[in-house]
């Protein structure tokens, strides 16, 4: 990187002055460059912003597969919203059991209920 390119991108992220950088003339080594001080900044901004949390669960099908359309639908709502999705995990929220008993003879069914839990975070 040039030195009057570097000077000039660190300049524009001390002042958030409007880019005067024509990004279609860097290489891709400094755009890579400039993206990631550009990711610095904004990482560093945000240690000082509050951050909010969201929870929401999103149960299997009945037949025990995890329900897809609505992991989704929840997923683009979030982050249609500024929501970033920041963890996620299967929760077993119990035990199903069904049992029969016909002419001394017992028979029965055992399924696990999970739901998959999303945590979601944005700054305030």
């Amino acid at each position: 990187m040039n030195a009057s390119l570097k000077k000039e991108i660190i300049d524009l992220l001390k002042n958030e002055e409007e880019s005067k950088i024509d990004i279609n003339s860097l290489s891709d080594d400094d755009l890579r460059t400039y993206i990631t001080m550009l990711n610095l900044k904004q990482e560093a901004e945000r240690k000082n912003m509050k951050v909010e949390y969201a929870v929401e669960t999103v149960r299997d099908r009945d037949y025990g597969g995890a329900d897809e359309t609505q992991l989704a639908e929840m997923l683009t709502m979030y982050g249609e919203k500024g929501w970033k999705l920041k963890f996620c995990f299967t929760d077993e929220v119990g035990v199903e059991n069904h049992s029969t008993t016909v002419a001394g003879v017992t028979t029965g069914t055992n399924a696990t209920i999970n739901e998959i839990v999303l945590i979601f975070e944005r700054f305030v």
